[in-house]
């Protein structure tokens, strides 16, 4: 006798079948803790961990910093559900996961979003031989070269922002006057990015807020930035969904799905739109644009056939570029403002300097400029655009440590073992901040266990001190060989493969920029306005009630 089983019976025995097993997975989890030897701080509960603590803090970093200061560089948190994750801003450690891109990815959710937003391609969501063959050519499309040809855009858009600064202050009573910049600021670096990456105008400056391409960008960072404990309890769920039931997703009748099918048409239609320009304007022979994507397009029709990029990766480096250009470096130069308002004597300092200048802004006058780039230097390390970024471990490796590790049972271990699912917090916030508080009888040079690298900011380094790039304080770095990334030895623009590929533009929008602002206007902090940092997909200065903003007293200046 045979047993017939309609499909919705089959169905929910699946469906059951399925729940018991990621249930019996995050039980397992929670007895086979790979890293009970390694100490950390005790979570605040099992369903949530110390993740709440790591990003959910009235200013960012108020546990992470403790959490270093006690533990050290290196230590053991508990994710959702008894999870082990391993929080590291070991400098060994953190070039030994950015290397090796094919053993450490991006987490299950990360590439997730990443697919959301940027599409399959993106750079930040690949590895291996793809990754390589796409970056070979977009580094050269970003070659020290073509972006010093697109500097005068990066001016021409700097200086139609400070001219709306001014026109901010024409249409109030007096000189002096209060004046959030934070969303001015962010429309700059949209028009720098479409402007000057893409060849496209926003004109996001003067229109406050740009077209329906910039708006709908705007809206779903906003959207994708917002973070609740439910939330975390979902990401931590990813690893267990199926790809093909996680892209389904997208088409579930919410309102904020609704927003992200809408964001992804328009995205795909207009990097689409671009590249057949850049393409047809090149086969036609017409004149060069300067424009970056321009070259990355002029740069793939040179190589062979195994090493082009295909229209569809393309088209989502175009988005990418748009999502990671924009918003870091928007917040970096709030940041900077932030803490020029909060020293007025320096402020001053830099500003002398920025107006004695010989001759007119130039790429090349940029780095003569001691005092500004020490301040962009100090931004980049104490308020960083992107503090943590996880990835996943995808085959057993040893992860090499710089600074020991005590254990609980109290011996000392200079490499960790990681097993292949591990997921790893890189620190890049606590590496920019790390004072070593190690006992003497630790540092014997003569133990085999003796520390490989000095410290490296100082016992300062919770202080923001633009002098300590000015005096001699860093200069042992590169004598250790202790350098991390690709500037000023800050984890900003992170390292390995998958460094920034837009470092320099963004130091150099944030040198014009500043340049700018601080030879026409003078900014003060106003008194009794809360501004902390915060961190949402990226690092933001908010307010008591956790939106992003920066109201400064802003004084046109007489020369």
């Amino acid at each position: 006798m045979s047993i017939h089983l309609s499909p919705t019976t089959v169905a929910l025995y699946g469906v059951v079948s399925y729940i018991v097993y990621v249930a019996v997975s995050i039980l397992y989890r929670s007895f086979d803790a790979p890293l009970h030897y390694i100490p950390g701080p005790k979570p605040s509960s099992w369903l949530y961990g110390n993740i709440p603590d790591l990003v959910f803090t009235e200013n960012y970093g108020d546990h992470e910093f403790r959490w270093q200061k006690t533990f050290g560089r290196t230590y053991k948190l508990k994710g959702c559900m008894g999870e082990d994750k391993l929080f590291t801003s070991d400098p060994v450690a953190l070039k030994y996961i950015f290397k090796n891109n094919h053993i450490f990815t991006r987490g299950h959710y990360h590439q997730h979003l990443v697919w959301m937003l940027m599409g399959e391609w993106s750079l930040f969501r690949i590895s291996h031989d793809v990754h390589r063959r796409i970056r070979a050519i977009a580094n050269s499309a970003f070659s020290q070269t073509r972006l010093q040809g697109v500097f005068p855009i990066v001016r021409s858009i700097s200086r139609k922002f400070t001219d709306k600064l001014d026109e901010k202050l024409d249409s109030t009573p007096s000189q002096d006057s209060v004046i959030d910049v934070y969303h001015l600021i962010q429309h700059a670096t949209s028009d720098v990015v479409a402007e000057a990456m893409m060849g496209y105008h926003f004109n996001a400056v003067e229109t406050d807020g740009g077209d329906e391409v910039s708006r709908i960008h705007q809206n779903i960072i906003l959207i994708s930035s917002s973070k609740t404990n439910t939330a975390l309890l979902a990401d931590s769920l990813f690893g267990f969904i199926p790809r093909l039931l996680l892209r389904a997703s997208v088409n579930l009748p919410t309102a904020t799905f609704a927003v992200l099918r809408r964001y992804r048409s328009v995205m795909s239609e207009w990097s689409g739109m671009l590249y057949k320009q850049k393409l047809d304007n090149l086969r036609l022979g017409l004149d060069k644009d300067v424009d970056l994507l321009s070259a990355f397009v002029e740069d793939n029709e040179a190589v062979q056939k195994d090493a082009k990029i295909s229209p569809e990766e393309i088209k989502h480096q175009i988005t990418s570029m748009l999502v990671a250009g924009q918003d870091t470096t928007g917040n970096t130069i709030t940041f900077a403002l932030l803490e020029f308002a909060r020293h007025p004597e320096w402020q001053d300092k830099v500003r002398q300097e920025i107006l004695q200048m010989e001759g007119d802004l130039s790429y090349s006058n940029l780095d003569k400029l001691v005092y500004l780039n020490a301040h962009i230097k100090e931004t980049l390390r104490y308020h960083p655009a992107l503090p943590n970024t996880e990835r996943l471990a995808v085959e057993d490796t040893v992860l090499p440590l710089s600074t020991p590790v005590k254990t609980k049972d109290r011996s000392m271990i200079t490499e960790i073992p990681v097993r292949k699912g591990q997921l790893v917090y890189g620190g890049l916030a606590s590496y920019n901040r790390f004072v070593i508080l190690i006992p003497h009888w630790y540092r014997d040079t003569n133990s085999t266990l003796a520390i490989r690298d000095p410290e490296i900011w100082g016992a300062d380094a919770h202080t923001f001190d633009a002098y300590r790039w000015i005096d001699d304080r860093m200069n042992h770095v590169k004598e250790t060989g202790t350098s991390f990334g690709p500037y000023a030895n800050v984890s900003s623009f992170i390292g390995g493969p998958h460094v920034c590929l837009g470092w320099r533009l963004a130091i150099s929008e944030m040198q014009v920029m500043l340049a700018d602002l601080l030879s026409r206007f003078a900014f003060e902090a106003v008194e009794g306005v809360v501004v902390r940092p915060s961190v949402a997909v990226t690092m933001q200065p908010v307010s008591e009630k956790g939106l992003p903003h920066l109201p400064l007293r802003v004084k046109r200046l007489e020369h």
